[in-house]
């Protein structure tokens, strides 16, 4: 009996449990048959192409896809259904990216102090993969702005004024840092 045939008689029935003996187990006889009752695969790529083609060719009302930005993973339930029509949810695309080299660099220096030399030189090694901005939002080359970043000079000026009164006294401290280069200054980059 088919997945709709079943549907059918249980949807006559009007219920969605039936009390059965204890001793009774139910067999799949889809290995008997010539071809599986339904379509369901598992394809796991890391080539975007693959996935996205795979999931729009199965694609089906209720295809949903999941994406793990964190892990560089997504998956796609291709079969999901709906609320009303819910699927087995066993058709499935799962793309995993591998880590290229440079973006392995990139997660290495992301969120760590680093030094004015040791910056310097990380962005001359993953020039090529470098893109500098200035404040404007006009470009920098990679190498350019390597080299501003070696000849930061930072400026810090501290103003400290103290006021006594009989019955009351002010104090104020004003602190400045400034960075300045020669060069025009890299304000944020873009890996590509």
């Amino acid at each position: 009996m088919s997945a709709h045939g079943c549907n059918v008689i249980i949807r006559k029935i009007g219920a969605d449990y039936l009390a059965l003996p204890e001793n009774f187990r139910i067999h799949d006889l889809e290995k008997f048959n010539l071809n599986r009752f339904r379509f369901r695969g598992a394809l796991s790529t890391a080539s975007i192409d693959d996935f996205t083609r795979y999931s729009k060719d199965l694609a089906d009302e209720g295809t949903r896809c999941f994406i793990d930005a964190d892990n560089m993973r997504a998956v796609s339930v291709l079969n999901l259904g709906t609320i009303d029509e819910p699927g087995h949810a066993d058709n499935t695309a799962t793309l995993k990216l591998k880590k290229t080299a440079p973006f392995s660099a990139l997660l290495s220096v992301n969120g760590e102090r680093n030094s004015q030399k040791s910056l310097a030189e990380w962005i001359e090694d993953w020039a090529d993969y470098l893109v500098g901005f200035d404040a404007n939002g006009d470009t920098i080359q990679a190498t350019k702005a390597a080299a501003a970043v070696r000849k930061i000079t930072i400026e810090a000026n501290q103003t400290a004024d103290f006021e006594d009164n009989d019955f009351s006294g002010k104090r104020s401290l004003m602190e400045s840092v400034e960075a300045k280069t020669k060069d025009i200054m890299p304000v944020e980059f873009e890996f590509k």
